[in-house]
């Protein structure tokens, strides 16, 4: 009797030590996912910062090349704008040599 006494003791004892084992073994994977999340949360972070500084570069890329465009678009503006200034320019002599001819019947040179 005294050994099944002594083997209950022991078995009692065992399942003390394995519902210790388990629940250790619970907050430690409690613990794990709570690192896990917190991981992911800074992952998350780091990858919407990253996101944000890439579309950042992007458009900066964008306006500098829309920039450099509209430039390239006013230049040639300008010139094409003298260049019709000097086609105007001279013939304006002719213009006015025409209109004193026809509204004024004068000979010019």
């Amino acid at each position: 009797m005294v050994m099944a006494v002594e083997a209950l003791k022991e078995i009692r004892e065992a399942e003390e030590e394995a519902r210790k084992q388990v629940e250790e073994a619970k907050e430690e994977a409690a613990e794990m996912m709570r690192e896990a999340e917190a991981e992911l949360k800074k992952l998350e972070a780091e990858a919407s910062e990253e996101m944000e500084k890439r579309a950042k570069e992007i458009a900066e890329e964008y306006a500098k090349e829309g920039e450099d465009e509209g430039e390239a678009i006013l230049r040639e503006a300008k010139e094409e704008a003298e260049k019709l200034r000097a086609i105007a320019e001279s013939r304006l002599e002719n213009a006015v040599d025409a209109v004193l001819v026809r509204i004024l019947g004068l000979k010019v040179k």
